[in-house]
Parts: C-alpha cells; structure tokens; sequence
C-alpha cells in the first residue's frame, strides 16, 4: 500500500497532517486568544495600578521631636518599609491629625504613641527602636558620653562571620524566571498531553487509525502525531510569547538578571525533553480508552505524576542545593521540572545536566517503544476500554 498523503517520510507526512489540522480548528485560536489575553493583562494591570506599596505617615509631637524624625528615617529601610515623617505643634495636634485619618500613627515626647488602633508589628518596631534610640542618647549625653561615643554605642557593627565551609550565594535574581519556567513547562504537559491522547482516540474512534496502520509503522504514526502537536504548541507559545516580550518592553517591565537567558534555553530544553517524554504515554492512555469519559481515568495516574512532580519543582526552587532536590533532578519524570530551578536558582556540577539529560532521553527511547507497541495494540482492538494485558497481546498479534 502506499504511503498517505503522497511522497515523503512518512513521520513528516503524519507531522504536516497534524500541524495543518490543528492550526486551523478553533479551539486553538480560542485558547490562543484566552493565553494571550491573560499573559497581556498580567503586565499591563501592574503597570496600570501601580505601585501599591503603602506609604505610612507618622507624626511626631514634643520633645525630641527633630531626632524622632532622623531616627524612623535611617531605621525604615532596615524593616523595608515607606514612611513618611510630619512633624506637629503638640500633643493635641496629635490628636488631631491621627482622628482625622492625616497620619496613622504621632509619637508624643518621644514616650507615647497616639493611634486609632493597632499599630502593626514592623511599624510597631520601628517605632519602638527609634524611640529608644533617641531617649538612650539623650541619657548618654547628660552622663556625658560623646554624641560620636553614643552613635557607636547605639549602633555597633554586626559580627564577623567565618565560615568553615565557603558558601556559594543562590541566584535570587532567576528565582521568579524558574518559577515561572516551571508553571510553563508543567501546563505545557497537561495541555498537550491531553491534547495527544484526545487525538488518538478521535481518530481510533473514526477508524483512520486502520487505514494509517495500513501503510505505517505504529512507531512513525506515533512519532508524527507527537511531533506534529509539538509543532503546534511552540507557533502557540511564539504567538503568546512575542507580544508578551513586546508589551512588557514597552512598558518597561523588564529587569533582566544576568542569567536569564540560559535560563530561557533551558526552559525550552526541558520542555522540549518533557513533552517528548510524556507525550507518548499520553498516547498509549488515549489508544486505551475506547470513550472521551476514558480518557481522564486512563491518564489519571501521568497527572498524578506530573501534579507530584510539580510541587517537588516548586519546593526546588526554594531549596536548589537540598537533598530531595538533587534527587528529585535524576528520575527521568521528575527532571524536566526539577532541574530547571536546580541550575537556575542553585548550583549544578558540569556532569549533572548532561547526565540528566542523558537519562530522559533513555527513558523516551524506552517508552517510544513501549508506548509504539501499546499504540498499536489499543488502535487495533476498538471498543470497551482495554487492560494493560490486552492492548500489549494485540499489538503482539
């Protein structure tokens, strides 16, 4: 018989069919249209509203007014906190202007807080510190210390550190790119892996699959459909990702870290590397179920994994260099996930990514094999769902 579609390879004619098809549904514009909608309105909403960082207002009344306000100033920066100071008359000024809501929060005499209601911890801390600050050093001058002796005194240098071992600081600057990596490559599986299992059993349930069966290996249907939706989904994410860039930049959102773009290859490296893995196994769920009700119990156990897999990536990201992290990065379902913020965030030796990489890729050949066969099997047997045990003697068959 010969080969569908005309003249080729066969896994380019299978890959050029699916392309085309899911390019034009609409599911795919609509979807496009919703991812870009909310990628767009997650950068110009901020830039819109606006810093909301509050601002506290404090006042100070009475004496030693002028030093309360030179203190809250130097030591607000310590607590990250915005305040701004305003000095006022007397204590009935005070009053006054924390009833009407023009400051939070006055301090009296240096002795004495006015306000509605609770202060808060940190505005409650600074306020404290600087007060005790400025009562200590006016003590310290009447016993006659220096106001340079007293500075010193109230503010003494930190301890000196020595490590035994030299640590290496963590990239903080990649953290909310791997985080991010992490949630695109995870939604990249779900999305198109269901994708892929819905396909497969669409066309089982049409019969093509017989008629492509025919004149292919199952291997090379499958390759095609998986390389095909792969396709699919990268002219999906330049179609979301490039207006995205171009409004942020055009709002100047960005604030690059120096790693960034490594990180971004390896975004793509692991998505690449994940999807291949997971979207075989998708396929052999979909060419299991014989309904679309089926098709969420047969991949039950691949979301299961990719969801664990999720949360321990995410953990990785807090902790790069931890034990479970490290772990985590050598199970070929985990790795795509996990070494992402492991060599974004932490510290990778030179050996460890190609190994891991090495390590998907065996586990995708194995399972390019295993799932071509279960493929097979579940296309030829339509009807009920089928066990494990029958799609695997009727690919045997």
């Amino acid at each position: 018989m010969s080969r569908p579609g005309g003249s080729g390879h066969p896994v380019l004619l299978v890959t050029r069919r699916e392309v085309t098809e899911r390019a034009r549904a609409k599911s795919f514009l609509v979807s496009t249209g919703i991812y870009l909608v909310v990628a767009l309105a997650s950068i110009i909403v901020p830039n819109v509203v606006g810093d909301d960082e509050p601002v506290h207002r404090v006042g100070v009344a009475g004496a030693a007014s002028e030093q309360l306000q030179a203190a809250i100033a130097t030591l607000a920066p310590s607590v990250d906190l915005k305040v701004e100071v305003r000095r006022l008359a007397d204590a009935g000024a005070a009053a006054a202007a924390v009833r009407e809501r023009t400051v939070r929060v006055a301090i009296v005499d240096g002795n004495r807080l006015v306000a509605r209601s609770d202060v808060g911890d940190q505005l409650g801390l600074l306020l404290n510190t600087a007060a005790y600050q400025v009562g200590a050093a006016a003590r310290l001058a009447e016993a006659g210390v220096s106001p340079a002796d007293a500075a010193r005194l109230l503010s003494p240098e930190p301890l000196a550190v020595d490590r035994v071992v030299e640590a290496r600081p963590l990239r903080e600057s990649n953290r909310p790119l791997a985080f991010t990596g992490v949630m695109v490559i995870c939604l990249l599986l779900l999305t198109y892996g269901f994708t892929v299992a819905n396909g497969v059993l669409e066309e089982k349930a049409s019969r093509v699959s017989e008629v492509l069966l025919g004149a292919l290996r199952p291997s090379q249907l499958l390759a095609g459909k998986v390389v095909g939706i792969g396709v699919v989904a990268v002219i999906q994410l330049l179609m979301v990702g490039i207006p995205a860039v171009l409004t942020a930049l055009a709002f100047d959102s960005f604030s690059l870290p120096g790693g960034t773009p490594l990180t971004l290859a390896a975004v793509l490296l692991w998505s690449i590397l994940g999807y291949g893995l997971y979207s075989c196994i998708f396929a052999a769920a979909g060419a299991a179920a014989s309904r679309p009700e089926d098709v969420g119990n047969a991949t039950a156990p691949i979301t299961i994994l990719i969801a664990a897999t999720y949360f321990v990536a995410i953990a990785a990201t807090q902790d790069p260099d931890g034990a479970i992290s490290r772990v985590a990065s050598f199970i070929p379902p985990m790795t795509p996930m996990t070494m992402l913020p492991r060599s974004a965030v932490g510290h990778v030796e030179p050996w460890e990514v190609p190994l891991a990489m090495l390590l998907v890729l065996v586990t995708t050949y194995l399972t390019v094999r295993l799932g071509a066969r279960v493929y097979a099997g579940g296309m030829r047997r339509p009807g009920p769902k089928l066990r494990l045990r029958e799609v695997w003697r009727a690919a045997a068959g």
